[in-house]
């Protein structure tokens, strides 16, 4: 049996937590992290990772942040985000089924929205 990889994180900091309501959590993206592989931007898929990981904080039980993605709608980039931006996620609670969590995470940049996305997100 090969051994399990620790989770990926791409939220770098929780700034405020109101469970099974909203959170507030940072990404920068520096200029060398290995995902980028020297990339000026900081690719879609990325941010969509961040914004989805950002969500798993507003589950009522302690504040890993860690839940599995069960799906993703609406997403939409609107800026760009660039190596050394910092992305500043505020996910809220839009519906809750037992271990599913429903929310709307939005990303910006020096107080700008850059990204947008609904996730659904299994405990």
């Amino acid at each position: 049996m090969l051994p399990q990889a620790p989770p990926f994180r791409f939220v770098d900091r929780l700034l405020e937590r109101e469970p099974l309501r909203r959170c507030v959590t940072v990404k920068r993206f520096s200029a060398g992290e290995e995902c980028l592989h020297g990339e000026a931007c900081v690719p879609f898929s990325l941010v969509m990772e961040a914004l989805c990981q950002s969500a798993a904080f507003l589950a009522p039980e302690g504040v890993s942040g860690q839940g599995r993605i069960v799906r993703v709608d609406r997403a939409e980039m609107i800026g760009t985000l660039s190596a050394g931006d910092t992305l500043r996620i505020t996910s809220t609670l839009l519906e809750r089924s037992g271990a599913l969590l429903k929310a709307e995470s939005l990303g910006e940049v020096d107080g700008r929205v850059i990204a947008r996305l609904q996730v659904l997100v299994a405990r």
